[in-house]
């Protein structure tokens, strides 16, 4: 399992800002938001043991944030959130995840504190550059309710790496947004028993019409270097988005024993059945750099109702299946398992 945590800022902020309320302090418009959920899981195998239940009940989001933006008239903004949360992904419970693994460099999702917060400085219209406590700018969000599943996905395992210490620069071209940045490394679980190492990030966005395509670039001085392509389009019946992530290693932390590359493909699906209700769909499949049985696949259906447009209760089947045993059975840890099913179902609130 390669893979800490993220939160997506503009998720956040996005989910929130239909309900985002203004608070007018020493005259500046600054933009409250956040969101709380709860839930019911149960899986049969996890990644590891952590004597961990079957199944539980969990407050899995408490967030709140607090936002102003940078514009001509104000040219510094910043934004800031404070937050407790569960991580549960398709490949591992939120327990092996905060149970102190290395798989967080960032520290415990349960610890309430700020997961995000930086100053943005925009000189000129279209260009801004963000310095602090910074999140990537692909992949899935960690929070529940940012997502449209409860469980992130393989991908989010593997591939995105998503928060940090650094820098960053935004320029908006009109035809299409970039990005370049420098930071500290620790989004990303480093799991080559050495120190995390510091990164550079660039990327591409772009409107083309039919779909909203973004290129990415992840790369670790003497590390890791990540490339991503992801692609969304609403259909009209349905919204769908792809991501493809390509994973090289460097000579320095290369092997005899794996492979110096990686790759994994996500599809979301989600069908619009009513304004109130709609069943997203995700399918995945990833090629480790293991040297056998390396691969593996994850199916996850999510039925959800959302009275309101900031209210929601939905449910979820999450299934993974691998080459490997690389599971262990919750009620047995000496017996390793070669897929693992998880159930839930959780209700939430974003204002």
């Amino acid at each position: 399992m390669k893979k800490v945590l993220s939160l997506a800022a503009a998720g956040l902020l996005a989910a929130g800002a239909a309900q985002a309320g203004t608070l007018t302090v020493a005259n500046s418009d600054i933009v409250l938001y956040g969101g709380v959920s709860a839930g019911y899981d149960w899986q049969d195998n996890d990644f590891t043991a952590v004597n961990s239940n079957n199944d539980n009940f969990r407050v899995n989001t408490f967030a709140i944030g607090l936002m102003k933006k940078a514009d001509a008239n104000s040219p510094i903004g910043f934004n800031a959130a404070f937050a407790s949360f569960n991580v549960p992904t398709v490949v591992a419970s939120t327990d092996v995840v905060n149970n102190g693994s290395g798989l967080l460099n960032a520290g415990t999702t349960t610890t309430f504190k700020p997961w995000l917060a930086y100053v943005t400085i925009a000189p000129v219209e279209g260009l801004s550059v963000d310095a602090g406590l910074l999140w990537a700018k692909y992949g899935e969000a960690p929070l529940t309710i940012l997502n449209p599943h409860i469980n992130r996905g393989a991908l989010f395992v593997a591939f995105d790496p998503v928060l940090f210490a650094g820098a960053r620069v935004n320029y908006d071209a009109g035809v299409a947004k970039v990005y370049v940045g420098y930071n500290q490394g620790g989004g990303l679980y480093f799991p080559y028993n050495l120190s995390n190492r510091d990164a550079v990030e660039a990327g591409a966005l772009a409107d083309l019409g039919m779909a909203k395509v973004g290129i990415h670039m992840y790369d670790e001085s003497a590390g890791r270097n990540i490339y991503t392509l992801c692609a969304k389009t609403d259909l009209g019946v349905a919204k769908a988005g792809l991501q493809i992530s390509y994973l090289k290693e460097d000579d320095a932390i290369q092997n005899n024993t794996t492979d110096d590359s990686s790759y994994g493909v996500a599809l979301n699906v989600d069908p619009v059945v009513t304004d109130q209700i709609s069943i997203p769909v995700r399918v995945e499949y990833v090629n480790t750099d293991a040297k056998n049985d390396d691969t593996y696949w994850t199916f996850t259906i999510t039925p959800t109702y959302k009275p309101t447009k900031n209210t929601f209760v939905r449910a979820e089947l999450s299934y993974v299946t691998a080459d490997a045993n690389m599971f262990v059975d919750v009620d047995d840890s000496t017996s390793t398992k070669d897929n693992r099913t998880t159930l839930g179902v959780e209700a939430g609130f974003l204002f």
